[in-house]
């Protein structure tokens, strides 16, 4: 029968500085995801969230950059560790997501994407600013306020997915808990509400009857109107929760509603005679919670 010979006193005090070494790196990660996570619900706007954000992925990735979704557009918002120069470049780096497989895979489904960094996935002047090879794996982490995506972790390097993922999520969780925050209203409390009506469906052509080309038009239009809607919650929460208080949404949301109008006739309902007003069903089905008349009496409707 073989005897097993006890571990010497030098081998247990070996495993247990090892031991008290992974707690405390333990400790230490799990206190620096605690810190960026307290900064982030004390920043001032996305701009500081994107700054904190590159700064707490250090210990996970070798680089980063995170990018803000706004008008259909991917622009850079902050590099980390970058000089000047490359910074004031990666600022002006602006694309839309049809340019870039891997980012406009991330910012429709809102999941992590890992790819290539191949100009066609990630665009040349990412590749450039990055300094990628064509070995090089992307990962992207979007983070959303809803269902909307506003905005991209993209990190390169040795990655540590499970750490920047929980850094994304706060960081969308963050920004939506600043949009739907509101003092209580006393009269709230007692009033008793309806029955949540069932959200409606948004009106679709007939797709199968749609040309290729009417296709990707009608997608683009959904995206332009449910990232214009997003847009208004996130910057204009206070007007938002008073329009609806007062079931004045139109009114409240003046500007910016007439400006995502037009900007939709334009671009959208000008160019197809297929074309659904995706902008007003936004308006309806996520700006007034299905309740159409919360837009208020002076709403002009919908286009055509």
């Amino acid at each position: 029968m073989q005897m097993h010979a006890a571990p010497s006193t030098s081998l247990r005090k070996l495993l247990s500085e090892v031991e008290q070494l992974f707690q405390t790196e333990r400790t230490a990660l799990a206190e620096h995801l605690n810190q960026a996570v307290r900064r982030m619900r004390q920043a001032e706007g996305f701009a500081e969230i994107a700054t904190i954000l590159c700064d707490a992925s250090a210990p996970f990735s070798e680089s980063c950059g995170v990018f803000r979704v706004h008008h259909e557009r991917v622009r850079g918002e902050h590099l980390r560790g970058a000089d000047g120069g490359r910074e004031a470049r990666f600022r002006e780096t602006i694309f839309a997501p049809e340019e870039a497989a891997a980012f406009a895979g991330a910012i429709d489904s809102r999941e992590p994407v890992v790819a290539l960094s191949s100009a066609a996935q990630v665009t040349p002047s990412v590749v450039e600013l990055f300094r990628h090879t064509p070995t090089d794996k992307a990962y992207l982490f979007p983070f959303a306020v809803g269902r909307h995506t506003v905005g991209v972790l993209y990190a390169a390097g040795h990655v540590d997915a499970a750490a920047l993922e929980l850094l994304v999520q706060s960081a969308g969780a963050v920004l939506e808990a600043r949009e739907r925050s509101a003092p209580l209203d006393a009269g709230a409390l007692v009033r008793i509400e309806p029955a949540e009506a069932p959200r409606s469906k948004p009106a679709t052509p007939d797709w199968d009857a749609l040309s290729p080309e009417d296709r990707t038009l009608h997608l683009r239009a959904q995206r332009f109107a449910r990232v214009q809607v997003a847009e208004m919650r996130l910057y204009h929460a206070d007007a938002v929760k008073s329009g609806r208080a007062r079931r004045d949404l139109y009114v409240a949301l003046k500007d910016p509603i007439d400006r995502g109008r037009e900007a939709f006739r334009q671009t959208f309902v000008t160019a197809s005679p297929t074309m659904v007003d995706y902008f007003h069903e936004e308006l309806v089905r996520t700006l007034a919670n299905d309740d159409r008349a919360s837009l208020g009496e002076q709403y002009p409707g919908p286009l055509r």
